[in-house]
């Protein structure tokens, strides 16, 4: 038996796939404004004509020096004065204030640096005992420093000056309080200091004689 096809049949096409690489398509969408060359934002070609209606680049930059030691003009004539009342005299520290803390300030920006603090004492402004000072330069080890007698200790560890210079005290005071504790004094371990170091000086027999150098001076 014969199947008779009808004229609206059509054969069935295989139509094959063929793949293509992402990386073609986005190449091909990157060629459109995102990569194109921009165009040279001061060149003599594309800028406006000038009409002779506004400063130069060089006037606007000479105003603007202007405005700005103006600006510290006025602050030295009217500001500078106000601070005459809160002008304070200087006073020397008695003998009982032996700590010296020093700390860095940048005016008109900020560092890293200013949240240091570094405390500085003299040994002998301690008042300690034989006993207390052998412990007390054995715990401090190389934070005392034999030259100048002093014990430095510093401090950065906190985001903020106040809170670095407590904990310089605190340790100050840790220190002291360990090395008055009787109860171990620490007296079998020896204290290995380093020598000083001696300050040349100049030899007399050296100098010139007097007579010599009125000579040579004339």
């Amino acid at each position: 038996m014969a199947v008779r096809l009808s004229r609206s049949f059509q054969p069935l096409t295989i139509v094959q796939k063929r793949a293509f690489a992402s990386t073609t398509i986005a190449l091909a969408g990157r060629q459109g404004g995102r990569f194109r060359r921009p165009e040279k934002k001061y060149d003599v070609d594309h800028m406006e004509q000038f009409q002779f209606d506004d400063q130069t680049t060089m006037g606007h930059d000479l105003f603007e020096n202007i405005r700005t030691v103006r600006q510290y003009l006025r602050k030295t004539e009217y500001e500078l004065p106000k601070l005459k009342s809160f002008a304070k005299p200087f006073v020397p520290p008695s003998s009982d204030q032996i700590l010296k803390l020093k700390s860095h300030t940048y005016l008109g920006e900020g560092h890293p640096v200013e949240r240091k603090v570094v405390l500085s004492v003299k040994v002998t402004d301690l008042k300690l005992s034989d006993s207390e000072r052998h412990k007390f330069l054995l715990l401090a080890g190389p934070r005392y420093h034999v030259d100048t007698d002093e014990l430095i200790l510093s401090s950065e560890k906190f985001p903020h000056r106040k809170q670095n210079k407590k904990y310089v005290r605190d340790t100050l005071n840790a220190l002291l309080k360990e090395s008055k504790n009787a109860n171990d004094t620490f007296a079998d371990i020896p204290l290995d200091l380093p020598q000083p170091k001696k300050k040349l000086q100049f030899p007399k027999e050296w100098a010139r004689p007097q007579q010599q150098q009125q000579t040579q001076q004339e």
